[in-house]
């Protein structure tokens, strides 16, 4: 649905007029009607270290976004979150699998007995898979994306940084509802549906249910098949039951499902890399698609029943069902063959079926004495089927398929203490033992589809992976007076070694090393002006080794323009600051700012650019060259003015907007996968008619920036993929 000019001209004029921006939106604290009290900041309640704890009083650098600031901002994926966090970024092929970046650390490995370097959870449970990473942003408490390593407390492979998704819990004697429409440009129409209802005094359940829609914001020229489409409905329950006062048992479950076209591309080679002017056509031959179930339920006991500890436990259990398709050239033969691309066409197909087994039980102390502290024990065991195969002819009745299975076990013990050594300052110190196990079985599959021939296998002789590893932190914090909180820490961080999901017959069983991190970091937290004023700043430096890294590889052993993906191990050093600045003048008006500040470097790397047509291995020495997808610069903000409530409601214009500096797609840094810098803007005006209802026209990426998400040049092309363009819509909401 088109807006009118003039809701283009107001948003673009809020837009404007924006003065002081924040990645970290603010609240303003209320009283018991809902209106704001006085012109300070809320303090949001975050659970970085496993407890609850002020934002302002944990030693950890985090950003927690809370209800209301999700929905001022529109932050309704995992990429809309990282837009707004500078230093987060998202490695967006394939669309099935988006993998998030923290200060330059994650991981573009899919393969079955490979991890990611920066993780998410969802209330807690940890998603190890990229394409379960299908999480609808909406009916939640808050969510907290925490910087650095957080091994210790958080477990396995949360190397870069994490975020946790927190769902909002069902109310007790409490019916109510909300329901919220949204319609825009590209067909967008989404619908969301919460429900909180009583099962009895002692006991509640939360139903939420969502529906994203639109046609694509690109198509197949000729045909119209959309492309860069959302199809996604999704649910959640919460049963929560209340056996005493001090007990409660908490059932989840969760479902999305997807079915939508593939994403599209474009090859800038023949424009000399320059980008395509309104990317909204491709001519894929075979358009990708999207075929996707993941979902999981969760049983889990809280309960301070013991007096002198509060135990929480629970068991969980997640699943994925994946079939992809990426039309990864956007065009077809007679194009590839007139522009130089070296083969017909360039299909990428991923099959993964994946499940997961977790449980967790930690005590953390009850006493308000001067020492409290954390403990648990932790166990997952995650079972992997996937396949992929790459197609470069057209159509390809040909074979090369790689069929994986991987098997992991790990197990946990963990632990932390915090001492007041004397008013207001602390020593704390943790520690996790970590011991892990994989059983990696790969098979590759070559010659006609009506005629397979095993290539190689290890079916039966898997490469298997075992190590134990020891994850710590160590620090001190020091409220030195109501206004000012210092801290700094060392932490460590840890990733099992991974085996490759393309590999070559001689190294189809030995794992990658193991990453590891040590994280230097001392920060201030501080409040001024009655708390009208907050500016926080961190300092880190990260010593990597052994960061697995993955790329694709032309490889001449299988013909002309064929590739491989391979995997390769170096040690970086990044260095960096981040900073946050919110700022509330006045009641009405709500200013911040948020930066991020990388230094990102290959202290030694090795990299494999090629593969020869006897199966030699070309290499190449980056060392000293930055790290892929790593910004030197982000700096994301928002700037809000709320009129005062009079009879007929009250209005809030809202602008934000993300900036990022230059990025290399490659480690090679050879600026032909190159992203130049980029500013997108985002503004809104909602309408508060009444405390139920609220109608918001919004506009995102307002001055259409052609964008590039990802990138990769292969077989004679550079092929590119754009992030939306500008689109505007009206989100109607109302509560019951």
């Amino acid at each position: 649905m088109r807006t009118s000019v003039p809701v283009r001209t107001l948003l673009l004029a809020t837009a404007a007029c924006a003065g002081a921006l924040s990645a970290a939106p603010v609240a303003l604290a209320q009283d018991a009607a809902g209106a704001p009290a006085a012109s300070a900041i809320e303090e949001i309640v975050v659970t970085a270290r496993r407890r609850q704890e002020s934002l302002q009083d944990v030693p950890v650098t985090v950003t927690a976004y809370s209800a209301e600031a999700i929905e001022e901002r529109g932050i309704v994926d995992l990429q809309r979150l990282a837009d707004a966090a500078p230093g987060v970024t998202i490695d967006a092929f394939p669309r099935a699998a988006p993998r998030p970046f923290f200060r330059g650390i994650g991981s573009s490995t899919q393969s079955a007995g490979g991890d990611p370097s920066s993780v998410a959870f969802i209330d807690g449970v940890y998603i190890g898979r990229g394409p379960m990473l299908a999480v609808d942003i909406y009916d939640m408490e808050r969510v907290e994306v925490l910087k650095g390593p957080q091994g210790t407390l958080w477990g396995k492979n949360v190397v870069g940084g994490a975020v946790n998704f927190i769902t909002a819990k069902p109310e007790l004697n409490d019916l109510s509802g909300r329901a919220a429409v949204t319609l825009g440009e590209y067909g967008q129409r989404n619908g969301n549906l919460i429900l909180n209802a009583p099962l009895g005094e002692r006991a509640a359940a939360r139903i939420a249910l969502s529906s994203q829609k639109n046609n694509g914001f690109r198509k197949v020229a000729g045909t119209g098949a959309p492309l860069d489409d959302d199809d996604r409905i999704s649910g959640r329950i919460h049963v929560l039951t209340e056996l005493s006062e001090a007990t409660t048992v908490l059932f989840s479950g969760d479902v999305t499902v997807d079915d939508a076209g593939g994403g599209a591309r474009f090859n800038t080679a023949p424009l000399g890399n320059r980008n395509v002017k309104k990317p909204r056509r491709t001519f894929a031959d075979q358009p990708g698609y999207l075929d996707r179930e993941t979902g999981g339920v969760k049983l889990e006991v809280n309960s301070s029943a013991l007096g002198w500890a509060d135990l929480t436990a629970y068991v969980s259990y997640r699943y994925l069902d994946l079939k992809s398709s990426e039309d990864y050239d956007g065009a077809n033969p007679a194009i590839n063959a007139a522009t130089g691309v070296l083969v017909p066409g360039i299909q990428a197909l991923m099959a993964e079926d994946a499940d997961s087994y977790s449980a967790e039980a930690r005590l953390s102390s009850a006493s308000d004495g001067p020492f409290s502290w954390v403990a648990g024990i932790y166990a997952l065991r995650d079972e992997v089927h996937r396949e992929r195969e790459s197609e470069t002819e057209v159509p390809d009745l040909t074979l090369n398929r790689f069929v994986a299975d991987n098997v992991t076990k790990s197990a946990a013990v963990f632990g932390e203490a915090n001492y007041e050594v004397f008013d207001g300052a602390h020593l704390f110190a943790g520690l996790r033992y970590t011991h892990e196990e994989k059983r990696y079985e790969i098979t590759r599959f070559t010659g006609r589809e009506t005629a397979p021939v095993v290539n190689f296998t290890t079916v039966g002789d898997p490469g298997r992976y075992e190590d134990d590893a020891v994850t710590w932190r160590v620090g001190g914090d020091w409220r030195l007076n109501p206004n000012v909180f210092a801290f700094a820490s060392v932490a460590t961080g840890f990733k099992s070694g991974g085996f490759q999901e393309q590999p070559q017959p001689a190294f189809a069983r030995i794992a990658t090393a193991p990453e590891k991190v040590v994280n230097y970091e001392a920060g201030l937290k501080t409040d001024w002006l009655d708390r009208r004023l907050r500016l926080n700043v961190s300092i880190f430096q990260m010593d990597y080794s052994d960061l697995q890294t993955q790329q694709t590889v032309p490889d001449a052993s299988q013909g002309p323009g064929q590739t491989r993906l391979v995997t390769d191990t170096g040690d970086a050093t990044i260095r960096g600051v981040e900073a946050d600045a919110n700022f509330v003048p006045v009641r009405a008006i709500e200013l911040g700012l948020s930066y991020t500040y990388l230094d990102a470097t290959f202290d030694r790397f090795v990299e494999t650019t090629a593969i020869l047509a006897d199966g030699t291995a070309l290499f190449d020495d980056l060392s000293g060259n930055r790290l892929s997808r790593t910004p030197k610069h982000a700096l994301s903000g928002t700037a809000a003015f709320t009129t005062d409530t009079y009879a007929w409601g009250s209005l809030r214009f809202e602008t934000s907007f993300n900036y990022e500096s230059d990025v290399f797609d490659d480690n090679s840094n050879n600026f032909e996968e190159f992203r130049k810098a980029r500013t997108l803007w985002d503004a809104s005006v909602t309408y508060q008619a009444t405390d139920d209802v609220k109608v918001q026209v919004w506009g995102r990426n307002l001055t259409d920036v052609e964008y590039r998400t990802h990138q990769s040049g292969t077989a004679g092309g550079l092929f590119v993929q754009y992030g939306p363009p500008r689109q505007f819509g009206v989100t109607v909401d109302y509560r019951f």
